[in-house]
């Protein structure tokens, strides 16, 4: 299988290729279907079976809790650090969505989803290693000394015995077994692993897995004055007090280091790159492993499905009763988009939870923001007489820039956070990063080669479409000062919320709280028990069954463990529920997570700018930033007023608020320079002003498709992602607003300032003589 993914992904490659590489109509129209085709064959190999390459998230199918203990007493840095490792060691890309949080001074419940009983014992292991990376000298005389070894003590002799000792040398056979061979090293390591900056799986000139291990610059210099001191002697590279290789040294070396030999397997080659990555600096131990229910009843998650699929036909339907045979165009796009998406995120495991569909769902919304620039662009050349074939060929050029600009404005601080975020806001960089990928394949390719086969077989004699805006002409920069004026009102009304209520906003992923466990004899059913706690007004982060253990675990805010456990007990009196514990659970978000995502979130920001300011004007880049950060912050400030506790789901809503409302902004910023440019005739408050006009109906249409999305979620998605969507409703309204009341007049101002400055400095400078 993986060998047919492989040769079909090269396959899609070379089509894709030569369909942008052709000038020739039939050509190109060949080459774009083959490309499809080739994508639809990867993705779809990638899914199979789709039960094993997505799996459900612990809120859709539940997991294996692992309760880990850390010896002795850890501070609370060193409970932080055992998180971040434990997190980068099981889920490097942020994509399996887990569950980690302290619990009490020295434990750590980690829950991990999809995991099959057969894979406990090595995911236990995985969690619980060490990792304690030596780098030590062979004793030239390894083989004769070993036997001088006492057979009776296992003691080397006495001349040996203080500075060297004797460890196994691992080796795995070709029929799979492993073999340990004993061999005397120092007992002072040359290096340690804290040198370690990078280790990765690669592979030597066989082919055969082996892990290079990259160290920091003080490690390079000790490595290469370890290396040079001791060239055709045997370097042990020792994992927790076991040899993994001993490679004699020929030259200096100062970049990397490999572990190669004994066989190793892909998975294994992985797991050891990932442990010496990522080493705990206090030991562990795991206490407890269980399976855990979903943390959804059947209502919530039917519901969710039942949202997104709502969803997807309302959106679906408009675009075919707006744009008729050019909408269902734009439907088939977007099938092959969520075929694409579905196949990239098998290709890198991910683990799918109902706020992901709605992620999804989303997606899917604002993938036809594209289609859409792309008809009104043909609208308007066919309004202008030009023939069908050319009103086309002119609607895809000419939408291009706006496509590829708000794109890559919104791939920009996804790069950003994949590289210097962690957890789950690298899973959302990652997600982001291949539905834009999804979305400009679908809009550009696609529903293009759908066009150019119509056109070649004439079954495409003309387009009709709805249309509900003639030729507006607003003036919206007359009403500047008041949009600017609403704005500011709801900012400091949002603003004084958040002071007002503190941290009572922020929910359990962000400050912690308790962590009740319940026995019981008999289940009572999870929805009747989320109710009756919602009733009397205890707020609930998590609830979760483990039928093997008979447990019920429950989260709340600090403070409200033990009303949820007297309102369970009196309610379910018939379930028998009986005291298990009460403990105090730390933040989901650490503060090196929050430190890492304000930091990758401020250097796109930075990003977004530069590129902006290369790709239209600096006036542009700054309104357009500020227009964007002014969405974000009324969606958070409406979400205080709402009393909404702030959580990790609210967050990617956040996220993606930020990415649409710098699409939008794209868009009518395309327009204006496009009119400046082409010298339209009037002031420039005249090109924006007639600017705004043309792009109007396309902000409403494109924000429109998201709405119908973002409603369906609302009222049919339950409970779990109301907020969610709540919060991406507020920002969509905002962002179709501040495109039109708050940025481009942001750019006026702007402009009319250069300008006057740019006048007084011609004025002051000296004339010649």
């Amino acid at each position: 299988m993986v060998y047919l993914i492989f040769a079909s992904a090269l396959a899609f490659l070379a089509f894709l290729i030569w369909y942008l590489a052709s000038p020739d109509f039939n050509t190109r129209r060949v080459a774009g279907l083959a490309s499809i085709l080739a994508a639809l064959a990867t993705c779809v190999l990638s899914m199979y079976p789709l039960t094993q390459t997505i799996k459900l998230g612990l809120d859709l199918k539940g997991g294996t809790s692992f309760l880990v203990e850390l010896q002795g007493t850890p501070s609370p840095s060193a409970v932080q650090q055992a998180i971040g490792v434990i997190r980068k060691r099981i889920d490097p890309n942020g994509v399996r969505e887990l569950g980690i949080q302290s619990v009490s001074s020295n434990r750590i419940n980690v829950q991990i989803p999809g995991l099959a009983e057969g894979d406990r014992e090595e995911a236990a292991r995985q969690l619980s290693r060490v990792a304690k990376l030596e780098f030590r000298m062979v004793h030239p005389d390894s083989s004769s000394i070993l036997k001088q070894v006492d057979p009776a003590t296992g003691k080397l002799p006495v001349q040996y015995a203080l500075e060297y000792e004797v460890l196994k040398l691992q080796d795995r056979a070709k029929d799979g077994k492993v073999y340990f061979e004993p061999i005397v090293v120092k007992r002072v390591a040359e290096l340690s692993g804290k040198h370690v900056s990078r280790a990765f799986r690669s592979g030597d000139q066989l082919g055969r897995p082996e892990v290079v291990i990259q160290f920091d610059s003080e490690g390079q210099k000790r490595f290469g004055a370890v290396t040079e001191a001791n060239i055709g002697q045997r370097l042990a590279i020792v994992l927790d007090n076991e040899v993994k290789s001993a490679p004699v040294i020929r030259a200096r070396i100062t970049d990397n280091a490999t572990i190669s030999g004994g066989n190793m397997s892909l998975i294994e080659s992985e797991e050891l790159a990932s442990v010496l990555e990522n080493p705990l600096e206090t030991p562990v131990a795991i206490k407890e492993i269980r399976g855990v229910d979903p943390t959804l009843g059947r209502d919530s998650i039917q519901s969710g499905r039942d949202a997104a699929l709502y969803a997807l036909i309302g959106v679906c339907a408009f675009m075919v009763i707006y744009y008729r045979l050019a909408g269902l165009v734009a439907v088939v796009s977007l099938a092959v988009n969520l075929v694409i998406l579905l196949g990239l995120m098998a290709q890198f495991h991910f683990t799918l939870s109902l706020p992901g569909i709605a992620g999804i769902v989303l997606t899917i919304g604002m993938a036809v923001d594209a289609n859409v620039l792309i008809y009104e662009r043909i609208r308007d050349e066919l309004a202008q007489g030009k023939p069908l074939r050319t009103a086309i060929d002119l609607g895809f050029n000419r939408a291009f820039s706006a496509i590829f600009d708000s794109n890559i404005t919104t791939v920009i601080p996804a790069v950003v956070l994949m590289f210097l975020g962690t957890g789950p806001l690298r899973g959302f960089a990652v997600t982001l990063t291949l539905g834009i990928v999804a979305n400009l394949f679908a809009a550009l390719v696609v529903s293009r080669n759908c066009f150019d086969w119509m056109l070649t077989f004439n079954k495409l004699k003309g387009l009709t479409m709805m249309q509900f805006l003639h030729s507006p002409k607003f003036d919206f920069l007359r009403y500047r000062h008041i949009g600017v004026i609403a704005s500011v009102v709801i900012l400091i009304w949002g603003g004084i919320a958040f002071q007002t209520k503190g941290d009572k906003l922020l929910g359990v992923d962000f400050k912690g709280g308790d962590s009740v466990t319940l026995k019981y004899e008999t289940m009572a059913p999870m929805e009747d028990v989320r109710a009756a706690l919602q009733k009397a007004g205890v707020d609930v982060s998590q609830l979760q069954y483990s039928p093997e253990a008979h447990v019920l675990m429950v989260q709340t805010p600090e403070g409200q463990g033990n009303k949820a456990e007297d309102v369970i007990k009196s309610t379910f009196a018939s379930s028998k529920f009986t005291h298990g514990g009460l403990d105090r659970v730390g933040p989901a978000v650490g503060d090196e997570l929050r430190t890492r995502a304000i930091l990758a979130l401020s250097i796109g920001l930075i990003g977004i700018l530069i590129y902006s300011a290369v790709r239209f004007e600096w006036t542009y880049a700054v309104a357009a930033a500020i227009g964007q950060l002014h969405d974000v912050l009324i969606a958070l400030g409406f979400m205080a007023i709402l009393d909404r506790e702030l959580t990790l789901t609210l967050v990617g809503a956040f996220l993606t608020i930020a990415g649409y409302s710098i699409n939008d902004k794209i868009v009518v910023f395309d327009r204006i320079r496009e009119g400046t440019h082409l010298r339209e005739k009037g002031t420039f408050y005249e090109v924006i002003n007639r600017s705004l006009n043309l792009t109007l109906a396309r902000t409403l249409l494109t924000g429109g498709t998201t709405l119908i999305a973002t409603t369906a979620l609302i009222l049919f998605g339950g409970p779990v992602i109301h907020d969610f969507s709540v919060a991406m409703l507020i920002g969509i309204l905002s962002g179709i607003y501040s495109s039109h009341f708050i940025s481009p007049p942001l750019a006026w101002w702007l402009e009319h300032y250069k300008e006057k400055n740019t006048a007084k400095l011609r004025k002051a400078a000296p004339t010649a003589a």
